[in-house]
């Protein structure tokens, strides 16, 4: 199992994070006193979410606008407005992955 730890102080209430776990970008979210971990890179065209904007669960591209719930990894909107190339823009649109989460005294673990 591959995991990143870093101090719960790095992470701001309401703030965004990125770690890599084996070269893989990670988003870790600060939601109140809740963490969540999702994939960084949005399935449109593999922005950074980190770099995007949080309100309340739901993290925004930067780039193009996709939406996605940082509780799940689930799509909430999908930019939609770039005209679909065959199957392409439909294969794009995928949940991110979900990370799991320990909390530790003052350390936070992410972990696939």
């Amino acid at each position: 199992m591959a995991k990143v730890t870093f101090k719960i102080s790095e992470l701001p209430e309401d703030q965004l994070k990125r770690v890599e776990i084996e070269g893989k970008g990670v988003l870790v979210a600060r939601v109140g006193k809740e963490f969540y971990a999702i994939g960084d890179k949005c399935t449109h065209m593999g922005c950074s979410l980190s770099e995007g904007t949080l309100e309340g669960t739901i993290v925004t591209c930067p780039c193009h606008g996709s939406e996605f719930d940082i509780t799940t990894g689930k799509v909430v909107t999908w930019v939609g407005k770039y005209p679909t190339i065959g199957r392409l823009t439909s294969f794009m649109r995928r949940d991110e992955p979900v990370y799991k989460v320990t909390l530790e005294e003052d350390e936070l673990t992410i972990s696939d």
